[in-house]
């Protein structure tokens, strides 16, 4: 996200490899199962018509730069949102881990 400074077309080859890995993600998720909060967190971190990472690359697509301080408030939301992720599933892990045991 701080490439963001620089022109959108220096950097296209990265976001588009990047989205394509998010969309992987996204379809893994899609297909795990009993899955369907983390799909759902995912589907927001995914979607360019919101404020988080697929959101920020389209932005940055349509402005072909983006200042330091709205990178850094738009890092700040998809940070969030990515711990948040991180957190529920290894919050879910564990329970599965108790669960089985």
């Amino acid at each position: 996200m701080d490439e963001a400074v620089a022109s959108y077309s220096e950097h296209e080859d990265d976001v588009q490899t990047l989205l394509l890995d998010l969309q992987k993600i996204l379809e893994y998720e899609k297909n795990k199962p009993n899955n369907e909060v983390s799909f759902a967190m995912w589907q927001v971190v995914t979607d360019k018509e919101r404020n988080l990472l697929a959101g920020f690359l389209e932005r940055w697509k349509e402005k072909n730069q983006l200042s330091k301080v709205f990178i850094g408030e738009a890092k700040g939301q998809v940070t969030e949102a990515l711990d948040l992720i991180m957190k529920y599933e290894a919050n879910k892990n564990k329970t599965n881990e108790t669960t089985d045991s």
